[in-house]
């Protein structure tokens, strides 16, 4: 369960406070098609996957993307609480 919550509330939660005022609207919009869009492509993909690789070694490799997912968000995604908007733009521009 903990590999499972790495990425997904993250990408919901920095997706609002990543993009600068003036393009917030037009880089949530696309930030929210790259999300559906991903979740599209694991469901079609999920069947298929299972027959060649056995449900074993399938949820193995989507437990391996999430525990790569969690070493991503540790290492790499800034700790925005209590920072202003500005703050945050000038934090991930550096």
């Amino acid at each position: 369960m903990v590999l499972q919550i790495s990425f997904g509330p993250i990408s919901w939660l920095m997706v609002s406070e990543i993009f600068p005022l003036r393009t917030r609207g037009k880089g949530i919009s696309l930030a929210v098609l790259t999300n559906f869009g991903s979740n599209a492509i694991v469901t079609f993909a999920f069947s298929p996957l299972k027959e060649v690789l056995g449900a074993e070694n399938l949820f193995l490799v989507f437990g391996s993307i999430a525990l790569l997912s969690l070493v991503f968000v540790v290492l790499y995604v800034p700790e925005t609480k209590g920072l202003s908007l500005e703050e945050i733009e000038s934090k991930i521009l550096k």
